[in-house]
């Protein structure tokens, strides 16, 4: 038997005394979840939550030493940030039939050091990396879409410790990105406005799903949270991409984005942090923390069905972000 590296009830610390198990929509997609607290207290054989913890050693591979596609440089001259080319890349500007980039971007000169772990000043510089290729990548012929992410730990796919996001340049818009750039077209034409600006005055109102807000931000847990531990930022005014954004929106995101990856990082949750940028004007940027494995992984029910069980409450994950800031 294969050790499991989720954590138990008692670990995470969940306020679940409210909550009810109920079958729950998403804001836009026609996709479901099962929110079922009850399953918090089902048995497991073993439980080690470090057992896939990853570890850069001397051995491990020198990504800040692969080729040097762009870099951000401090006044000292020593670089902060840096996006090499990855070594193996599914997609690639020869290959007619898997057309595309990719790209790595090394979050910090440091060995060992999480993303969670960084100060807002490094992750601000990291956002900065990412708006600046992006904004590159989408000029290339042949380029639709360009897509942002990171998987911290393994849990969420990482196989190397040395913290560093991916960008993928495609060729192709993303099925499920055109989907919902359909449903969001069909709900404003429906209701007159946009279901961004909708699901901002639930939250609102609601309260119980906030996890912080700024001036031009919203983190919360989304009311159909597809992924335990779920939480998105989202800007109260309308940005499509992060060309969109100012400096001082990225400066706020890294405030945002801080708060939340520091908690899962310090509980040793794994976790992708996607970047969800538009492919219409009407469609708005979302960042997505999506905790991986954190209770237990997706069962045969999930795989069959595709409607994910999620055993913690977004109410109550967001109230344990908050007791976290």
């Amino acid at each position: 038997m294969t050790e499991s590296s989720s954590l138990s009830p008692r670990q995470l610390d969940l306020d679940t005394s409210k909550s009810i198990t109920e079958i729950r929509r998403d804001y836009i997609n026609e996709t479901y979840v099962l929110v079922a607290p009850k399953r918090q207290n089902r048995p497991f054989d073993m439980r080690s939550h470090n057992a896939t913890t990853l570890v850069e050693t001397a051995d491990s591979p020198r990504l800040d030493l692969q080729t040097t596609v762009y870099e951000r440089l401090n006044s000292e001259g020593d670089w902060i940030t840096k996006v090499v080319e990855n070594k193996f890349p599914a997609l690639t500007s020869d290959n007619a039939l898997a057309f595309g980039k990719q790209e790595l971007v090394i979050d910090t000169p440091l060995r060992n050091v999480a993303f969670g772990e960084l100060d807002e000043e490094q992750i601000h510089h990291i956002l900065l990396t990412y708006q600046n290729r992006s904004v590159a990548l989408t000029k290339l012929e042949h380029i639709a879409y360009v897509a942002i992410f990171r998987n911290d730990g393994a849990d969420a796919g990482a196989s190397l410790a040395h913290a560093h996001s991916q960008i993928c340049a495609l060729p192709l818009t993303p099925p499920k990105v055109i989907q919902e750039a359909q449903l969001i077209n069909s709900y404003i034409k429906s209701k007159g406005q946009s279901p961004y600006e909708d699901i901002i005055q639930l939250e609102h109102e609601t309260q119980t799903r906030i996890i912080q807000e700024s001036d031009p931000w919203l983190s919360f847990c989304p009311y159909a949270s597809f992924w335990q531990m779920e939480a998105w930022i989202m800007p109260k005014q309308h940005i499509t991409s992060l060309a969109d954004c100012s400096e001082s929106d990225l400066k706020y995101l890294a405030t945002h984005l801080l708060a939340i990856t520091k908690q899962l990082t310090q509980l040793g949750v794994s976790f992708n942090l996607t970047i969800n940028q538009g492919s219409t004007l009407q469609q708005r940027l979302i960042i997505k923390v999506l905790g991986r494995s954190v209770l237990s992984p997706p069962g045969g029910l999930e795989v069959m069905t595709d409607l994910m069980v999620n055993p913690i409450p977004p109410e109550s994950a967001a109230d344990w972000y908050r007791r976290g800031l």
